[in-house]
């Protein structure tokens, strides 16, 4: 008969790596410059995730935005017009890793998933580095294959109001 006391042993170095494997890594909360590079042919399921975001929101208006998940919240923070920010982080074991962020735009704020497990490391448009740009009408990942900023996607369903005050756009 099996040893159950193997089996928990097991179970609980399964669970110790997936959830130490699922936190992103401050040190590598940085600006980085300009252009998105390549993710290259070959998806390494246990390698680090980056994703690179761009403001693009257009003039010369800053971007500010907040993004964090279940485990790592990078504070509040905003970007120049045409200037980036990434951070790097390893999935979650089990494929549930979510990063969100909610952005202040000139019409309103607006929040998106901008790193879904499910979207970004599934079938054709996966990504080791997930470059974004934000627009006013919603987020545009950079798609490897045809080398264009042409994923595009709505913004989340949200409470957020359409309009806000200047107080609010300072307390994000």
């Amino acid at each position: 008969m099996d040893n159950p006391k193997q089996y928990r042993s097991l179970f609980i170095l399964i669970i110790f790596i997936s959830t130490n494997m699922s936190h992103a890594d401050p040190k590598y909360s940085v600006p980085v410059p300009n252009g998105p590079s390549t993710t290259g042919s070959v998806f390494l399921p246990f390698g680090k995730i980056t994703v690179e975001i761009i403001n693009d929101i257009g003039n010369t208006l800053t971007l500010k935005y907040h993004c964090k998940s279940k485990d790592d919240d990078f504070g509040k923070r905003s970007l120049q017009p045409g200037k980036s920010w990434s951070f790097k982080f390893r999935r979650q074991f089990f494929g549930r890793t979510l990063f969100s962020c909610s952005f202040a735009l000139p019409n309103g704020m607006y929040s998106f998933n901008i790193y879904e497990d499910h979207r970004e490391s599934a079938g054709d448009d996966w990504c080791q580095k997930c470059v974004w740009k934000i627009r006013q009408t919603g987020p545009c990942r950079f798609n490897d294959v045809t080398k264009q900023f042409d994923l595009c996607y709505s913004w989340n369903k949200s409470l957020y109001s359409p309009r806000f005050n200047q107080e609010e756009l300072h307390n994000i």
